[in-house]
């Protein structure tokens, strides 16, 4: 398969060559095809090829009419649910196989981001963090790439900073990368010892204010929970139940149907796929028994992911998280990373609006280009 609209056929093919890979596939995914149709009047043609038809590098149109229209007038519609943890999401054919961004676009879209990174230098706290940042009760961690601080506006009673020595956050090497996590493990550590009720680590790299940082300069968010935060409990509950009702290993299945359906690729013994029911764009997934705070094998692979979004995909503002077992080690529940796509700094729309919120998330690109640059990455 190259592409999320070849779905339909692969099932049918393995309906028809492997009946076991099917079952498994329909054990966690229900799957529904239709076509969405509409008429385009004459006086809207014009436009319509203007907003949806190919172009090349230059930015000039390179296809007909009757073939832009052709996608515009029947929209194959994929809808993919998860039946164990109620996640879904709505695949259409005419923005997965749309054009890509052109190359004027992107080059405009650099601009703007390294004018967003310089200009928030002036008067950064973070850069004089010391000095302009709270401390937490037990004083700061201080990492040689990084350092904490409090949040001055806490998501929960324990929730801190990891702040980047780096204005920059997009500028950062392996070394590096290593510190932020080593620094949140730290802290992590200290909270437990010293509240030893407080014991769900939960990691959040939000990069830039579109993905919901409200500081440019680079910082992630650390917290610890007294259980786990709901996103992940509700995993818990699907991974539990599913293990109940049919006598296997949830994340163990999901990562083998990503792999059935060329959705998955592996660094070492580090496995990660592209979630078939992403919470967003470009939505990459790691399953993990190893900590990823303190395993150079796993932490390598986040580091390769990370660069490959802002280096291949050219994606700037993401949302990185990484969601922990209990720090008294009682519980045999992976660690769970996921990165997502926040879109481009130039779009003057939000990624997310009410279908997302209250119905079901609507997906722009397709996982297999996503794949494909990942694997061509780090293989």
């Amino acid at each position: 398969m190259s592409s999320i609209l070849d779905l339909e056929k692969m099932e049918k093919y393995l309906l028809e060559t492997d009946e076991s890979s099917y079952d498994l596939l329909k054990q966690i995914y229900h799957t529904h095809y239709g076509i969405g149709t509409q008429i385009i009047p004459d006086s809207f043609i014009s436009k319509t090829q203007k907003y949806f038809g190919g172009r090349d590098s230059e930015g000039n149109l390179v296809e007909s009419e009757e073939d832009v229209l052709g996608r515009i007038k029947q929209q194959k519609i994929i809808k993919i649910r998860n039946k164990w943890t109620g996640e879904e999401a709505l695949f259409n054919s005419l923005r997965a196989d749309r054009p890509g961004i052109r190359k004027n676009y992107q080059d405009k879209e650099i601009n703007y981001l390294k004018k967003l990174i310089s200009s928030s230098k002036k008067d950064c706290d973070f850069c004089k963090s010391i000095q302009h940042t709270p401390e937490d009760s037990f004083g700061r961690i201080q990492g040689e790439h990084s350092i904490t601080a409090a949040n001055i506006a806490k998501y929960d009673v324990w929730s801190s900073l990891v702040i980047f020595n780096n204005h920059n956050p997009l500028e950062f090497n392996l070394e590096e990368f290593r510190d932020y996590l080593k620094t949140s493990f730290s802290w992590f550590k200290q909270v437990h010892q010293d509240h030893q009720f407080y014991k769900y680590p939960f990691f959040v790299w939000n990069c830039l204010p579109r993905a919901g940082a409200s500081q440019v300069h680079g910082h992630c968010q650390i917290l610890m929970g007294d259980e786990p935060y709901s996103r992940v409990k509700n995993l818990v509950n699907a991974a539990m139940n599913y293990s109940r009702e049919t006598g296997s290993l949830y994340f163990q299945d999901m990562y083998k149907v990503h792999q059935i359906l060329g959705l998955s690729g592996k660094q070492g013994k580090v496995r990660f796929f592209c979630n078939l029911t992403p919470v967003k764009e470009k939505e990459v997934m790691i399953i993990s028994h190893q900590n990823p705070f303190l395993n150079k094998t796993v932490n390598e692979t986040i580091f390769k992911i990370v660069r490959c979004f802002i280096d291949d995909l050219e994606v700037y503002s993401f949302n990185l998280s990484i969601s922990c077992p209990a720090m008294d080690n009682k519980e045999e529940f992976p660690y769970i990373i996921r990165m997502v796509d926040r879109g481009s700094l130039l779009k003057n729309t939000a990624d997310i609006g009410g279908m997302e919120l209250y119905g079901s998330v609507v997906v722009a690109d397709d996982p297999y280009k996503v794949i494909e640059s990942l694997n061509n990455d780090l293989i």
